[in-house]
């Protein structure tokens, strides 16, 4: 657990809550009979993307475009459906970084339009069809450990996530005070059914906790021991924390789904808020004035 504490300690920056602010918005486009897109037209929405608004080719599964990027940092790639689209923007100033992501969803829209690709701004897709796209062996790998009835769950939802840095001396009290208002937060999360199906559906058999988790922590210590709960996966299987030595940890924490996690960029520790629902864009800013209002 020692390696976990280091991890979340060491060397980090002593800036002042909300110093930077990253934004994760996922959108599902649907067609113009609001049936989702097809795998060919989220391809060819990706390479219009590149080839007309100068996006740069990230990374290439199998024969899949899976992820593209600019030159501010921002990236797009597929968030488990084949028509669930993820904007990540660059993390920055609280007072730019909603405008960016609203711009950098304009030129999506824009550019999905001429491939007949249209937002829906749902959380939740209703459609009996398969969304899943599994380009490669790493992703067929989760499929194994999970089961495709189960993850077929995940990718019909859209969510809105918001990372946001903390000092580490106020890294416990933010997730407390987050943890505190988990309710108003799960009245307007829907997902919440999907992410609790899923755990009970995989065939993994995770932990109960290993989404949504405790809500509140006396310390960092407390929080990894808390985390350390949970196994790691490796390949196809889980197997216990302390028996893994060569432990990739952000890999981890990002297979551990809290409704609000600690996660670590270079030196900058900061709170990962899940539990937002995908709604209209001129809302973003009102999501991200009430977690920062509870944060601070």
């Amino acid at each position: 657990m020692e390696r976990l504490i280091r991890y979340f300690t060491e060397g980090i920056e002593n800036k002042p809550v909300a110093n930077t602010v990253g934004v994760e918005v996922e959108t599902s486009f649907v067609d113009i009979d609001n049936r989702p897109i097809t795998l060919e037209q989220s391809q060819k929405l990706l390479i219009s993307m590149c080839n007309e608004c100068g996006w740069l080719a990230g990374k290439v599964k199998g024969n899949l475009l899976t992820s593209i990027f600019d030159g501010g940092g921002n990236r797009i790639l597929y968030e488990l459906g084949r028509q669930n689209i993820e904007l990540s923007t660059a993390a920055g100033e609280v007072e730019n970084v909603v405008e960016n992501t609203e711009q950098a969803l304009r030129e999506l829209y824009l550019t999905a339009a001429k491939v007949g690709a249209f937002p829906s701004f749902r959380p939740i897709v209703k459609t009996s069809e398969n969304l899943l796209v599994i380009p490669d062996r790493r992703d067929a790998i989760w499929l194994e450990l999970d089961g495709r009835e189960a993850l077929e769950l995940l990718a019909k939802t859209s969510a809105v996530q918001f990372t946001i840095s903390v000092p580490l001396s106020k890294a416990v009290e933010c997730l407390n005070n987050l943890g505190n208002n988990i309710g108003p937060l799960l009245k307007l999360y829907p997902q919440e059914e999907n992410w609790r199906e899923y755990i009970k559906k995989s065939k993994a058999n995770y932990h109960a906790m290993r989404y949504g988790g405790p809500l509140f922590f006396d310390s960092i210590k407390d929080y990894c021991e808390k985390l350390v709960k949970h196994d790691v996966v490796v390949g196809p299987k889980l197997v216990p924390y302390h028996q893994v030595t060569d432990l990739d940890i952000p890999l981890y924490l990002r297979s551990i789904w809290w409704y609000f996690r600690l996660r670590r960029y270079y030196g900058v520790l900061c709170v990962e808020i899940r539990p937002l629902a995908r709604l209209r864009d001129e809302i973003l800013k009102k999501q991200l004035n009430f977690v920062l209002s509870i944060m601070v």
